[in-house]
């Protein structure tokens, strides 16, 4: 951005490039560890944005109140106004909010969407756990997260399996309030979702997971039926955000909630899963000051928090929808295949991140590649704009940069990787009898694979646990074999596919 002159007191003018962030800090890359050749898992620390100075950029904590696309010029929330060349949105995403519009700031309700809001939860959750220690003969305490992707899941993890150093925790519940049928809907089909109930439960029975004593956990409602079958696939109010918490944010989480009894001995929450469900009615007892839920299937709840994990939505709204048109599908800013809006600024406005939408991209039915909300592609589509930008990368780059689908994790202590179209996706219209999915698993050593062919060749594949396959698989999608001759041997463990495919 170049300071005109006018207003700009931040000391912009001349720099070739400005940092704007409204929390004053902000998220870099610290280490990025290969899994497979596209597939890697980010490691990000949390830093003053002064403190990137030092690599030749100017920063400034404020916030965008508006954009003249047609001037090229900013308006901060403090009134000072910026003039840019080229302008990168890349602020994110805000959470939706799980409660009812009349619940507004009625109820005791948290997100995790960035480090301000992480550290919110965990110190409501050490209070919380403080009072239940103190008072033996208190009232259970209670947590509700309404919510089925991955914050829930991790959440569930982290207070529920792995646990937390945090006297009274074991007085605690948690209460996951799940609108599907199957936990983990974002990610999983319900094959490998009753997978991971069910790791779960023989790690807590068997003592099996590490530093694990086992947790307490009641699964309400019967879990669908396994099968080979396809599964069927608001805004969070009040706080503007800040820097994402980013992947790490957990550890951070579990150490914040610990702080004040480092030496406390590892607890873990009771958990009740409630599936078929989504809140209805939120209100706060005049009296006793708790919180009560009304869900769908007409039962009621008292809690003392409600975490809101229901996903996301691109925040953008500052910006012109004429400038930058957006998505009707999601409301992220419509690109193009250099990150470039697609409206009639595209020559000086780029998107990133959770704001953007890559349809053209993501819709192509011949890409193994979808887009999701996710830190790890945040990084990729940010790094590839930033190329563009230099002029070391064009559009005919964007094919190599995202050619495969690929994301990272671990959920309930199980090391988890999703490659291609794991769950089907964009194969709607992909008759039923040319899709093909074969699957094993093994609870003795908690793995599981699923494998999705069309026509004989590999799209997609889930694999939970140590399966060592992640790169063999990889390389199956993108080179398009013919499997066909293989049938359900393909995933017998007798079976090198390397001797085959090298």
């Amino acid at each position: 951005g170049d300071g005109d002159g006018d207003g700009d007191g931040d000391g912009a003018r001349g720099a070739r490039l400005l940092l704007l962030d409204r929390g004053g800090c902000a998220k870099t890359v610290e280490r990025v560890e290969r899994v497979t050749r596209r597939a890697s898992v980010y490691g990000a620390r949390e830093s003053a944005l002064g403190a990137l100075e030092a690599l030749g950029a100017r920063t400034a904590t404020a916030s965008v109140a508006a954009c003249d696309a047609e001037s090229k010029t900013l308006t901060l929330d403090d009134g000072a106004r910026v003039r840019y060349g080229a302008l990168c949105v890349a602020t994110g995403a805000t959470p939706r909010c799980p409660l009812p519009e009349a619940s507004d700031g009625a109820v005791d309700a948290h997100e995790v969407r960035d480090v301000e809001s992480a550290d919110a939860l965990a110190r409501r959750l050490s209070s919380m756990t403080a009072t239940a220690s103190a008072d033996s003969d208190s009232k259970t305490k209670r947590i509700a997260i309404a919510g089925n992707g991955g914050i829930a899941l991790e959440l569930v993890d982290a207070l529920c399996v792995r646990g937390l150093r945090a006297r009274g925790l074991e007085a605690c519940e948690l209460v996951w309030l799940v609108k599907h049928g199957e936990v983990g809907d974002a990610f999983f089909d319900v094959d490998a979702a009753d997978f991971l109930l069910r790791a779960l439960d023989a790690r807590r029975r068997d003592g099996e997971a590490k530093d694990d004593d086992g947790a307490d956990v009641d699964w309400d409602s019967p879990t669908p039926e396994r099968g080979a079958g396809r599964s069927t696939k608001k805004r969070a109010r009040g706080r503007e955000s800040g820097a994402a918490a980013g992947p790490d944010w957990l550890d951070r989480f579990r150490a914040k909630s610990a702080a004040n009894d480092a030496r406390a001995p590892l607890s873990r929450m009771k958990l009740r899963v409630l599936k078929n469900v989504c809140i209805r009615e939120a209100r706060k007892d005049a009296n006793t000051g708790v919180n009560v839920l009304t869900l769908s299937d007409g039962t009621t709840i008292e809690v003392d928090a409600v975490v809101a994990a229901a996903g996301v939505e691109p925040r953008c709204d500052w910006l012109d929808e004429v400038a930058a048109p957006r998505s009707k599908a999601d409301g992220g800013i419509l690109v193009d295949a250099c990150m470039r809006t697609v409206g009639p600024y595209g020559d000086s406005i780029f998107a990133v991140g959770d704001a953007c939408t890559m349809s053209a991209r993501a819709s192509n039915p011949e890409t193994p590649w979808f887009q999701m909300r996710l830190w790890s592609q945040a990084a990729q589509t940010g790094a590839f704009a930033a190329k563009v930008a230099a002029g070391v990368c064009d559009a005919d780059a964007l094919g190599f940069n995202f050619e495969i689908f690929t994301h990272v994790t671990r959920f309930f202590g199980l090391k988890v990787i999703l490659l291609g179209l794991y769950n089907a996706q964009k194969l709607d219209d992909v008759p039923a009898n040319e899709v093909t999915t074969y699957q094993r698993e093994s609870l003795a050593d908690a793995t599981y694979v699923r494998v999705l062919l069309v026509r004989g060749r590999m799209m997609g594949a889930v694999l939970v646990g140590d399966t060592d396959l992640e790169e063999t698989f990889e390389n199956l999608i993108l080179d398009g074999v013919d499997l066909s001759r293989f049938g359900p041997s393909l995933l017998d463990p007798e079976l090198d596919l390397e001797d085959y495919f090298d």
